[in-house]
Protein backbone atom coordinates (compact mmCIF):
# COMPACT_ATOMS: atom_id res chain seq x y z
CA UNK A 1 0.00 0.00 0.00
CA UNK A 2 3.01 2.83 0.85
CA UNK A 3 3.82 2.64 -2.57
CA UNK A 4 1.00 3.05 -4.24
CA UNK A 5 0.47 6.06 -1.97
CA UNK A 6 3.80 7.61 -3.01
CA UNK A 7 3.37 7.39 -6.50
CA UNK A 8 -0.80 9.11 -5.94
CA UNK A 9 1.17 11.84 -4.10
CA UNK A 10 3.78 12.80 -6.68
CA UNK A 11 1.14 12.82 -9.39
CA UNK A 12 -1.29 15.30 -7.55
CA UNK A 13 2.32 17.42 -6.89
CA UNK A 14 3.27 17.23 -10.51
CA UNK A 15 -0.57 18.77 -11.85
CA UNK A 16 -0.75 21.26 -9.02
CA UNK A 17 2.43 22.84 -10.20
CA UNK A 18 1.57 22.84 -13.80
CA UNK A 19 0.51 26.59 -15.08
CA UNK A 20 -3.35 27.00 -16.21
CA UNK A 21 -3.65 27.68 -20.11
CA UNK A 22 -4.95 31.42 -18.52
CA UNK A 23 -1.37 32.26 -16.51
CA UNK A 24 0.08 30.85 -20.03
CA UNK A 25 -2.25 33.24 -22.59
CA UNK A 26 -1.46 36.21 -19.86
CA UNK A 27 2.14 35.82 -20.38
CA UNK A 28 2.70 35.60 -23.37
CA UNK A 29 0.36 38.59 -23.99
CA UNK A 30 2.75 40.26 -21.82
CA UNK A 31 5.67 39.58 -24.33
CA UNK A 32 3.79 41.00 -27.20
CA UNK A 33 4.97 43.64 -28.84
CA UNK A 34 3.60 46.91 -28.53
CA UNK A 35 1.39 48.29 -32.13
CA UNK A 36 1.79 52.24 -32.80
CA UNK A 37 -1.08 52.14 -35.71
CA UNK A 38 -1.57 54.80 -37.77
CA UNK A 39 -4.57 56.55 -39.78
CA UNK A 40 -5.17 54.64 -42.91
CA UNK A 41 -4.60 58.10 -45.20
CA UNK A 42 -0.68 57.66 -44.14
CA UNK A 43 1.57 55.73 -45.67
CA UNK A 44 3.66 53.77 -43.60
CA UNK A 45 6.55 54.07 -45.68
CA UNK A 46 7.02 57.31 -45.47
CA UNK A 47 7.46 57.17 -42.15
CA UNK A 48 10.76 56.51 -39.43
CA UNK A 49 10.22 55.88 -36.34
CA UNK A 50 12.77 55.57 -32.91
CA UNK A 51 12.94 54.31 -29.76
CA UNK A 52 14.25 53.94 -26.78
CA UNK A 53 13.95 51.30 -23.68
CA UNK A 54 14.78 51.23 -20.35
CA UNK A 55 14.58 48.09 -18.07
CA UNK A 56 17.40 45.82 -15.96
CA UNK A 57 18.99 46.05 -19.04
CA UNK A 58 19.82 49.64 -18.75
CA UNK A 59 19.21 51.48 -21.77
CA UNK A 60 18.71 50.72 -25.47
CA UNK A 61 17.89 52.68 -28.66
CA UNK A 62 16.47 51.35 -31.76
CA UNK A 63 14.34 51.46 -34.71
CA UNK A 64 11.42 49.69 -36.00
CA UNK A 65 10.66 49.16 -39.64
CA UNK A 66 6.74 49.44 -40.69
CA UNK A 67 4.73 46.25 -41.24
CA UNK A 68 3.61 46.30 -44.91
CA UNK A 69 0.42 44.08 -44.35
CA UNK A 70 -0.53 46.67 -41.62
CA UNK A 71 -1.10 50.31 -41.06
CA UNK A 72 1.76 51.36 -38.31
CA UNK A 73 4.63 49.94 -36.59
CA UNK A 74 5.93 46.98 -33.40
CA UNK A 75 7.87 47.84 -30.94
CA UNK A 76 9.86 45.16 -28.78
CA UNK A 77 8.61 45.40 -25.04
CA UNK A 78 11.29 41.93 -24.31
CA UNK A 79 15.17 42.98 -24.65
CA UNK A 80 17.83 40.43 -23.81
CA UNK A 81 15.12 38.11 -22.57
CA UNK A 82 13.79 41.18 -19.71
CA UNK A 83 10.71 42.90 -19.54
CA UNK A 84 11.00 46.27 -20.59
CA UNK A 85 9.48 48.70 -17.93
CA UNK A 86 9.48 52.41 -19.64
CA UNK A 87 9.63 53.28 -23.25
CA UNK A 88 9.77 56.61 -25.57
CA UNK A 89 9.45 56.93 -29.05
CA UNK A 90 9.59 59.22 -31.72
CA UNK A 91 7.58 58.95 -35.24
CA UNK A 92 8.59 60.72 -38.39
CA UNK A 93 6.09 60.60 -41.26
CA UNK A 94 6.67 62.91 -44.55
CA UNK A 95 4.22 65.30 -44.66
CA UNK A 96 2.96 65.66 -40.85
CA UNK A 97 4.15 67.05 -38.05
CA UNK A 98 6.54 64.90 -35.27
CA UNK A 99 4.48 62.93 -33.17
CA UNK A 100 6.36 61.71 -29.91
CA UNK A 101 4.86 59.75 -26.77
CA UNK A 102 6.24 58.48 -23.39
CA UNK A 103 5.57 56.25 -21.04
CA UNK A 104 6.82 55.75 -17.45
CA UNK A 105 4.94 52.30 -17.48
CA UNK A 106 4.01 49.98 -20.67
CA UNK A 107 0.66 51.09 -22.29
CA UNK A 108 -2.10 48.25 -23.89
CA UNK A 109 -0.44 46.61 -26.94
CA UNK A 110 -1.92 49.13 -29.14
CA UNK A 111 -1.62 52.80 -29.41
CA UNK A 112 -3.11 55.41 -31.81
CA UNK A 113 -1.40 57.89 -33.42
CA UNK A 114 -3.21 60.58 -35.68
CA UNK A 115 0.05 62.95 -37.06
CA UNK A 116 -0.85 66.42 -38.36
CA UNK A 117 -0.28 68.01 -41.63
CA UNK A 118 3.41 69.90 -42.19
CA UNK A 119 3.86 72.05 -45.38
CA UNK A 120 6.87 72.70 -46.71
CA UNK A 121 9.25 75.57 -47.86
CA UNK A 122 10.90 76.38 -50.85
CA UNK A 123 15.01 75.68 -51.10
CA UNK A 124 16.67 76.38 -54.18
CA UNK A 125 20.78 75.79 -54.14
CA UNK A 126 23.63 76.31 -56.65
CA UNK A 127 26.63 74.31 -56.31
CA UNK A 128 29.46 76.33 -58.11
CA UNK A 129 32.69 74.87 -59.26
CA UNK A 130 31.18 71.77 -60.19
CA UNK A 131 31.76 70.26 -63.82
CA UNK A 132 29.05 67.32 -65.25
CA UNK A 133 29.39 65.02 -68.21
CA UNK A 134 26.43 64.89 -70.15
CA UNK A 135 26.05 61.01 -69.46
CA UNK A 136 26.21 61.24 -65.52
CA UNK A 137 22.52 61.53 -63.97
CA UNK A 138 23.06 62.91 -60.46
CA UNK A 139 20.85 63.78 -57.71
CA UNK A 140 21.18 65.92 -54.26
CA UNK A 141 19.74 63.69 -51.22
CA UNK A 142 18.97 66.29 -48.38
CA UNK A 143 19.06 64.20 -44.86
CA UNK A 144 17.74 66.16 -41.98
CA UNK A 145 19.33 65.62 -38.82
CA UNK A 146 17.28 65.77 -35.57
CA UNK A 147 19.58 66.82 -32.80
CA UNK A 148 16.65 67.73 -30.38
CA UNK A 149 16.61 63.49 -29.98
CA UNK A 150 19.26 63.57 -27.01
CA UNK A 151 17.29 66.10 -25.21
CA UNK A 152 13.76 64.07 -25.99
CA UNK A 153 15.54 61.05 -24.52
CA UNK A 154 17.08 62.37 -21.46
CA UNK A 155 20.72 61.15 -22.91
CA UNK A 156 24.05 63.29 -22.66
CA UNK A 157 25.01 62.42 -25.73
CA UNK A 158 23.38 59.90 -28.76
CA UNK A 159 24.50 58.20 -32.27
CA UNK A 160 21.63 60.50 -34.33
CA UNK A 161 21.40 58.95 -38.30
CA UNK A 162 19.91 61.82 -40.88
CA UNK A 163 16.40 61.26 -42.05
CA UNK A 164 15.88 61.50 -45.67
CA UNK A 165 13.66 64.28 -46.45
CA UNK A 166 13.74 64.74 -50.23
CA UNK A 167 15.87 63.81 -53.10
CA UNK A 168 15.93 65.60 -56.36
CA UNK A 169 18.11 65.78 -59.71
CA UNK A 170 21.00 67.97 -60.09
CA UNK A 171 21.01 70.72 -63.15
CA UNK A 172 23.85 70.57 -65.67
CA UNK A 173 24.13 74.03 -64.88
CA UNK A 174 24.86 72.98 -60.42
CA UNK A 175 21.40 74.25 -59.75
CA UNK A 176 18.25 72.24 -57.59
CA UNK A 177 15.26 73.73 -56.20
CA UNK A 178 13.40 71.09 -53.64
CA UNK A 179 10.69 71.54 -50.99
CA UNK A 180 11.31 70.47 -47.57
CA UNK A 181 9.29 69.87 -44.56
CA UNK A 182 8.63 73.41 -42.58
CA UNK A 183 9.99 71.51 -39.35
CA UNK A 184 10.40 75.32 -37.95
CA UNK A 185 6.79 75.40 -37.60
CA UNK A 186 6.82 72.17 -35.82
CA UNK A 187 5.34 71.86 -32.71
CA UNK A 188 7.80 69.25 -31.24
CA UNK A 189 10.68 70.07 -32.54
CA UNK A 190 10.17 74.00 -31.03
CA UNK A 191 9.99 72.96 -27.97
CA UNK A 192 13.18 72.05 -27.82
CA UNK A 193 16.83 74.20 -27.37
CA UNK A 194 18.21 72.59 -30.85
CA UNK A 195 16.21 72.56 -34.17
CA UNK A 196 18.52 70.54 -36.13
CA UNK A 197 19.56 70.86 -39.90
CA UNK A 198 20.15 69.86 -43.42
CA UNK A 199 22.73 68.08 -44.99
CA UNK A 200 22.99 67.84 -48.58
CA UNK A 201 25.17 65.38 -50.83
CA UNK A 202 25.14 64.01 -53.77
CA UNK A 203 24.68 60.88 -55.15
CA UNK A 204 25.68 59.34 -58.75
CA UNK A 205 22.22 57.95 -59.99
CA UNK A 206 23.17 55.10 -61.94
CA UNK A 207 25.20 53.65 -59.21
CA UNK A 208 23.88 54.56 -55.81
CA UNK A 209 26.90 56.21 -54.68
CA UNK A 210 27.63 59.55 -52.58
CA UNK A 211 30.23 61.28 -54.61
CA UNK A 212 29.95 64.94 -53.35
CA UNK A 213 28.82 66.36 -49.72
CA UNK A 214 27.86 69.93 -50.07
CA UNK A 215 29.16 72.58 -48.33
CA UNK A 216 27.73 75.87 -47.82
CA UNK A 217 30.21 78.73 -49.42
CA UNK A 218 31.99 81.07 -47.30
CA UNK A 219 30.90 79.80 -43.89
CA UNK A 220 34.12 78.94 -41.90
CA UNK A 221 32.35 76.70 -39.58
CA UNK A 222 32.88 73.01 -40.21
CA UNK A 223 29.51 71.96 -40.11
CA UNK A 224 28.49 70.96 -43.67
CA UNK A 225 24.51 72.03 -43.28
CA UNK A 226 22.18 74.41 -43.00
CA UNK A 227 20.12 75.23 -40.00
CA UNK A 228 16.28 74.71 -39.62
CA UNK A 229 15.31 78.48 -40.02
CA UNK A 230 11.98 79.69 -39.69
CA UNK A 231 10.32 81.31 -43.12
CA UNK A 232 11.68 81.15 -46.66
CA UNK A 233 15.31 80.08 -47.03
CA UNK A 234 16.48 81.72 -49.93
CA UNK A 235 19.30 80.87 -52.14
CA UNK A 236 22.40 79.04 -51.27
CA UNK A 237 25.43 78.81 -52.99
CA UNK A 238 27.50 75.27 -52.48
CA UNK A 239 30.96 73.76 -52.40
CA UNK A 240 30.93 70.45 -53.19
CA UNK A 241 33.76 68.42 -50.97
CA UNK A 242 34.81 65.27 -52.61
CA UNK A 243 33.42 61.74 -50.65
CA UNK A 244 36.87 59.71 -49.91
Amino acid sequence: MRPTMKRIIYVTLAVTILPSPQSLAQLSSGNNPIRVVLPRSVESRSCQLQYFLVGPFGGYGGTARPRPEESGFEIETVHEGVAVERLQFILFCFGYQIETMAFDSLPGRTVQVSPKPLGTVSFRGMVRGLTLQQVQVLHVDVDYTPSWICEFFRLPDCVLGGWRVASVELDMDGGFAVNLPNFARDTVIRSFQLHGDFAFRIRDQTTGDSLFALKPAGRQSLLDSVPVVDGNPGDHMFDAELLK
